[in-house]
């Protein structure tokens, strides 16, 4: 079974780290996983033990590297981003690691870069020359495989069921993908037997079953990122309540446009003579970025030959071919007269850096198109998940939906959020009302509040149960409050004092609010500490009513805010 690693699920957070590492690490070709964790550390994109920076990056010093938390998660980054062809080996061994010319697209973009990002989703597949070292075998362009297995399975699946199918076959033998598809649909109706086939899976690979299960987490969130997919409840594949992948109108055009391409993997590559490998490169990444919106029109001689060298491989198909995730990159550079280990390349020498001026942003808005008022520090509002919630209230409002309808439908939407969604989102809210709010990302252990609120003086740590931890909070988020405040006060990673409150966020408030309210002044009686209380659609009201209405908000209120709180329109 293919095993995807898990630093982060985030598309905005795998593309800002990059960002941040080739702007630190850009001219010194190649680099460590120290040098990873180094920049990783001091620019804030991880914590340890609660704090970030240089004292984190002090904290995580061990002589037994298993046990370096910023190494572990250097590595865990390096992984995902060599998987999609961003970084690459420098010689013949894993480390270290240069940035490939995908990959300084992807960190040169100043624009929306999301189209290229489906590309390299597009352009994972397995054997490679890079996973020779790993412990799986399967023969698979993996995203293509999903797609197809979802439609062939009606249009559904469940998470386990990618591991059974899309992770566990070759899909280059027809008959091998068909007894897969009719393996799942034999076990569907039954959980128990889903159950069973799944434990049977995680024994052969000698794994338990919680690693196996978090290998679908990358996987997902790339199809969901690439809007692919969208989460539904289904209670009928099993007949137990499932939180499945629903296959998207826009992810049926996708996989009905790949189909139809070469799909050319390692095997058949290696077959070919040298002078046909280094044309295959070439319209291997033009073609990629050409999906991408790219501007090759100073390369258009050098693509129409190679199409012509390669006309009886391509039989007039569109090659579907990332060689930055198939083959070493010494080919690869040959083939493009770079040699991006020794040298800066310039951007007259790789002239495709920057996106075309007329490219489409893939559907997708800036804060600063918006009609927000103009006391927002529109720059904070710049995340993935900004930028797509921000579009979601300008959609509704657009159709003609009052503020009311808009906060009712997104209430009723977030309903069954996990935290993985619910946590970025909670942030994005807390932007729009003029705070600067960091989430902790997915995998950072290090970090005691699920979000916390910055300050020169006042920082707010936040509690945060998304509805599908629990529908109304409970005392436990209220303890939780109350040793974030404790924590913060004692380790200093952010500026605060007594007076100023911690907050716990849920979807609803407490169903017993009496029992709540009490813990609360208890909590201020005995320890002296405020704790605020505040429900997703109070949250929401507020952030709506500064988004369509122009209203404005009085920041002190939340500083200040102890027991529980209700807004309306």
């Amino acid at each position: 079974m293919l095993r995807f690693r898990n630093p982060g699920t985030q598309f905005s957070t795998q593309v800002q780290v990059l960002k941040q590492l080739y702007k630190n690490l850009g001219i010194k070709s190649p680099f460590s996983l120290k040098d990873m964790a180094i920049v990783i550390a001091k620019e804030r994109l991880m914590t340890a033990y609660g704090y970030s920076g240089d004292v984190a990056l002090s904290l995580c010093q061990t002589d037994n590297e298993s046990m370096n938390s910023a190494l572990m998660n250097a590595k865990m980054y390096a992984e995902v981003f060599r998987m999609l062809g961003w970084v690459t080996p420098a010689g013949d061994k894993s480390y270290p690691l240069v940035f490939t010319y995908i990959g300084i697209h992807i960190a040169e973009s100043e624009h929306d870069c999301s189209k290229l990002y489906e590309q390299c989703v597009l352009g994972i597949n397995n054997p490679t020359e890079l996973t020779d070292r790993m412990s799986y075998d399967e023969n698979v362009r993996f995203f293509k495989c999903a797609l197809r297995t979802c439609i062939d399975l009606g249009g559904i699946i469940y998470k386990h069921e990618l591991c059974i199918g899309p992770m566990s076959v070759n899909d280059n033998v027809e008959a091998e993908y068909q007894n897969m598809i009719k393996n799942i649909a034999k076990l569907r109706g039954n959980y128990q037997n889903l159950r069973n086939a799944f434990i049977s899976l995680a024994d052969s690979l000698g794994m338990k079953l919680d690693p196996v299960d978090n290998c679908t987490r990358l996987p997902i969130a790339l199809l969901k990122t690439c809007e692919y997919v969208e989460s539904v409840n289904n209670s009928s594949l099993y007949n137990k309540s499932l939180s499945c992948l629903k296959i998207t109108p826009y992810g049926i055009d996708v996989y009905n446009h790949i189909k139809t391409m070469k799909d050319l993997r390692l095997q058949e590559f290696n077959s070919y003579k040298k002078e046909i490998q280094l044309s295959l490169i070439r319209l291997g990444i033009y073609s990629m970025l050409k999906r991408a919106g790219y501007d090759l029109s100073s390369v258009e001689d050098i693509i129409k030959e190679d199409n012509t060298k390669c006309a009886d491989i391509l039989e007039r198909k569109e090659l579907l071919f990332s060689p930055y995730q198939t083959i070493k990159r010494n080919l690869i550079e040959e083939a493009l007269g770079i040699n991006i280990g020794n040298e800066v390349i310039s951007e007259e020498k790789i002239n495709t850096f920057s996106n075309n001026s007329n490219i489409e942003k893939a559907n997708r808005i800036n804060a600063l198109d918006l009609n927000i008022p103009t006391y927002i520090n529109e720059k904070n509002l710049n995340s993935e998940e900004d930028i797509e919630f921000l579009k979601e209230v300008e959609k509704l409002k657009s159709k003609g939906k009052s503020s009311a309808d808009i906060i009712d439908i997104l209430f009723e939407k977030y309903k069954t959020a996990t935290k993985d969604n619910f946590y970025p989102l909670i942030s994005t809210i807390f932007k729009i009302i003029d705070f600067k709010c960091e989430y902790s990302r997915p995998g950072d252990n290090g970090a005691r509040w699920d979000a916390i609120i910055i300050d020169d003086k006042r920082s707010i740590p936040i509690e945060i149960k998304s509805p599908t931890e629990e529908m109304h909070l409970s005392v436990k988020a209220i303890r939780q409050a109350l040793e974030n405040k404790i924590i913060l006060l004692s380790r200093k990673t952010h500026i605060t004092d007594k007076t100023t409150t911690s907050l716990a966020v849920g979807y609803c408030l407490p169903n017993d609010r009496a029992e709540v309210s009490s813990l609360v002044e208890n909590i201020k009686e005995t320890y002296g500490y405020k704790i605020g209380v505040l429900d997703f659609k109070s949250l929401l009201t507020i952030a709506i009513s500064i988004l369509v209405d122009n209203k404005g908000f009085d920041k002190n209120k939340l500083y200040e805010l102890e027991g529980l709180a209700n807004a309306n329109i």
